[in-house]
């Protein structure tokens, strides 16, 4: 319950409006229609009058993830869906991931209102000197077009993961510090140069990348 209301608090915060009818996931593992109907820019929410529930769209997003998505909950507790606020008009499916058999339904996202913009991210590698990115880490410049909660800042020489963070971020720029893992530490203490990828994940957005040289 406390996961639910913490979602729909950081939505009601991004003033963007619920869905007027639910989504209800009942006791004998079904949905109660299988059709529900949001307006673009609404934030559909589930109930659950019975048994552990979900609602998951089968397309996936920008970020790889289901294009929208609500978390786990049980009989009278209710959710937002977090990811149809983004949605264009159209028909979207979905399912319960622990009833995938039974819960099968559709959202249709209709001509009025107006999508909220997805989360976006620049990114810009701050650190050039490669002894003090040793010591202290990746200093990374993060620029959002608003607030996100659980981005993740992956840095990485090659292949390899070199360092990895996740924070919230506010609208705006910051500048976020991705502290350098053992094995990172080890292989850039042993170059002179080193040519390094920041990457960051951004809940329901495209991924960003920023490259840059350190010497």
């Amino acid at each position: 319950m406390v996961l639910a209301l913490a979602i729909a608090g950081v939505v009601l915060a991004a003033g963007v409006a619920f869905g007027a009818a639910p989504i209800v996931g009942t006791a004998d593992n079904m949905y109660s229609a299988p059709t529900y109907t949001i307006d673009q820019g609404e934030v559909a929410q589930l109930q659950v009058t019975g048994s552990t529930h979900n609602a998951t769209a089968h397309p996936a997003g920008p970020d790889g993830k289901a294009l929208f998505r609500s978390p786990t909950i049980s009989g009278g507790q209710t959710a937002a869906v977090d990811g149809t606020q983004y949605l264009t008009a159209g028909n979207y499916t979905f399912f319960c991931t622990i009833h995938p058999s039974t819960m099968q339904a559709t959202l249709t996202v209709t001509n009025s209102g107006t999508p909220v913009a997805r989360p976006h991210a620049d990114l810009s590698l701050k650190s050039k000197k490669l002894s003090k990115a040793v010591k202290k880490g990746l200093l990374v410049g993060v620029t959002t077009n608003t607030t996100v909660d659980g981005a993740t800042l992956t840095a990485m020489l090659g292949k390899a993961v070199i360092g990895r963070v996740t924070v919230s971020l506010a609208a705006g720029p910051q500048v976020e510090l991705v502290k350098l893992n053992k094995a990172g530490k080890s292989k850039l203490r042993a170059r002179s140069t080193a040519k390094v990828t920041v990457t960051a994940n951004v809940p329901f957005g495209s991924p960003a990348t920023a490259k840059g040289k350190l010497s």
